[in-house]
């Protein structure tokens, strides 16, 4: 068995690195590309295959049922419930059901029918690989795959027992990777933080290169300290360390399993680890990382390039929280430059947005931008480092360079005012040109800010999460530390104060899907330049299409606030209009939408379309011509 092998140095180590459902399926893991790809250069002595069950989960159940599964994070876990703790079968089932409930006819599938398929696809992975050459298993844990990799986990540990199992991963940082190892026997070490420094450590341990235990790994009695320091030096100091990811195994696999349905994957990219804002009170996406570092432009570009020529892909997804700005720029220069048709997606900040024209023309096509609120006393809770009109300011710069944007708006945070959400409902008006956002409730996440000092944003007491109530037993669930907590506060306050406004978002998307175009492929509010004139086209719900023509002056300072200009500047550059006239001019624009004002700060909101379509016109004269 495993252990028997580990004093054996005649042997090569063997190393699984698996990745369990609900990990998207049409791409590979970044985390097992990566880490195999680090130790088999730092130990060419072990040998390190990657595992996929996510794929064969995939196949079977069908890539819609699939896809919709892994975006309902309770319901990802609530499916493997039956398989770990079978007394919380009936509960699982009814969260299930509730949430196919509320999906209104949009996926429909039955509970049991579902295990099932879990149930006999794990059982066919397991005995489809030979465990008994296996040194140690390594399960990736990341969002929505906690209760998959521990049901996996028990199952080999029952058929194999002496065999070795390590999680790691972001469902595992700090005391969420102590408390998972007290309470499931099944795992007999855990990393904590970042993956690839500690798990080299912990092979060479195991062979007995090392007889010192690594403090970077958290094991069980007679393993050394069970709570690590978090230190910068268990991490890798310079990603210009890292290799380029081996996917090799995924599409191994991916070619047995979709062999009738081929596709072609997305594959992820990592340009940066950590967050260089860093600041955000509900965020919790860090807790494995010690500060921001990041790659050069031309490692990304080698790499990109290289994992185009090695796999033939051209569709890749950047997994960090935000792209490092500068060297984004100069990586998406060069891949303009070049003649590949690359299309990337990723994560940014709205004070991103100068760089947007740049990064469209390098290939990124899709931008999730952090917009969050549209009340400034609201992002200022956040501490966004953000405001309303600079909001405004990157939607529109999204639009107007062609990339798509997805973005979401957090509700029911605590301690919001009903001025608050009437702010957000007025400031709702001008958003609708542009994309839609996705409504989020706040969800209290272990390690955030707020979880650290609830007292300071009016929590009573923390929780555990009511949902993990339905899943979990409580002798168990009284000793976890989850990443999402449950708290005592003014919920359901919060959720009367934000019901109008999420009716009100979803308008917004029934509006742009009974359009039957996005904004990016035809603008809702967007103007024509006639040199001494020009007329903004203007789509609003139940109206017909209006159309406003500015001449002369008005043109001019349309035009002038193309970007977020104040007043004083305004008034500078147009010295012989009095005061009075430009403000009634500009807030009578403001009244319309054409334009948006916060506080002496204003923002045309029309980008230019050279595609106008004829239709009927409305001519709005807003101004006398100077």
């Amino acid at each position: 068995m495993a252990k028997s092998l580990l004093s054996d140095k005649n042997i090569p180590f063997c190393l699984t690195l698996v990745s369990m459902p609900w990990s998207i399926f049409n791409r590979p893991s970044l985390q097992l590309g990566a880490l195999k790809a680090f130790v088999e250069k730092s130990d060419p002595g072990t040998v390190v295959s990657c595992c996929h069950p996510y794929l064969d989960v995939a196949a079977r159940l069908g890539g819609d049922v699939y896809h919709w599964i892994s975006l309902k994070p309770w319901v990802c876990e609530a499916l493997y419930v039956p398989l770990i703790f079978p007394e919380k079968t009936d509960s699982a089932r009814k969260l299930v059901a509730e949430e196919l409930r509320k999906s209104s006819g949009e996926i429909f599938f039955d509970f049991d029918q579902v295990v099932a398929v879990l149930k006999d696809s794990l059982n066919a992975w397991i005995d489809g690989c030979d465990w008994h050459k296996c040194g140690l298993v390594g399960f990736s844990v990341c969002f929505n795959q906690l209760f998959a990799s521990l049901v996996a986990a028990k199952a080999l540990k029952k058929k194999y027992p002496d065999l070795l199992i390590v999680f790691g991963g972001s469902s595992c940082a700090k005391e969420t990777g102590v408390s998972l190892i007290s309470e499931f026997p099944q795992i007999d070490f855990v990393v904590p933080g970042e993956g690839e420094l500690p798990l080299i450590a912990l092979v060479e341990f195991l062979k007995g290169i090392t007889a010192i235990w690594p403090s970077s790994v958290i094991g069980r009695a007679g393993h050394g300290a069970d709570r690590p320091e978090r230190r910068a030096a268990f991490q890798v100091h310079n990603l210009h360390d890292l290799p380029v990811p081996d996917y090799g195994d995924y599409f191994r696999e991916m070619v047995g399993v979709f062999d009738e349905k081929p596709f072609i994957p997305v594959l992820p990219l990592e340009f940066s680890r950590g967050c260089w804002w860093g600041k955000c009170v509900f965020c919790n996406l860090n807790l494995q990382w010690c500060g921001y570092r990041h790659k050069k432009a031309d490692q990304m570009l080698k790499e990109v390039v290289t994992l185009s020529d090695t796999y033939h892909c051209l569709d890749y997804s950047f997994t960090d929280n935000v792209l490092p700005s500068k060297e984004a720029a100069v990586f998406f220069k060069e891949i303009s430059l070049m003649r590949r048709d690359y299309n990337f997606f990723a994560e940014i900040r709205v004070d991103q947005g100068s760089h947007l024209e740049l990064y469209r023309a390098g290939g990124l096509i899709t931008a999730q931008i952090g917009i969050e609120a549209f009340s400034n006393s609201i992002l200022q809770k956040f501490n966004k480092g953000s405001s309303v009109i600079e909001n405004f300011a990157v939607m529109k710069k999204a639009l107007a360079c062609g990339m798509e944007m997805e973005g979401n708006l957090i509700i029911e945070f605590p301690g919001c005012t009903s001025q608050e959400v009437a702010e957000t409902m007025i400031n709702l008006e001008f958003a609708l040109p542009f994309s839609p956002l996705a409504t989020a409730s706040f969800f209290l996440g272990e390690g955030s800010p707020v979880a650290r000092t609830p007292s300071d944003f009016g929590l009573r007491a923390m929780v555990c999460h009511p949902q993990y109530a339905k899943l979990v037993p409580e002798e168990i669930l009284k000793n976890l530390v989850l990443l999402i907590r449950g708290y005592r506060g003014d919920r359901k306050v919060q959720q009367k104060l934000w019901a109008p406004v999420v009716r009100k978002v979803k308008g917004w998307r029934d509006f742009h899907r009974q359009r039957g175009q996005s904004a990016t492929a035809r603008p809702l509010l967007s103007y024509r330049d006639g040199g001494d004139f020009m007329v903004i086209r203007q789509e609003l719900p139940g109206t017909p299409v209006l159309r406003h023509r500015l001449k002369g002056l008005s043109r001019r300072i349309y035009l002038a606030c193309d970007q977020i200009s104040d007043l004083h500047n305004i008034r500078r550059k147009f010295q012989g209009v009095a005061v009075e006239n430009l403000l009634y001019f500009m807030d009578d624009l403001v009244k319309k939408r054409l334009m948006f004002r916060q506080g002496d700060k204003y923002l045309s909101l029309a980008v230019r379309d050279k595609a106008e379509l004829s239709s009927s016109s409305a001519r709005t004269k807003l101004i006398p011509e100077g």
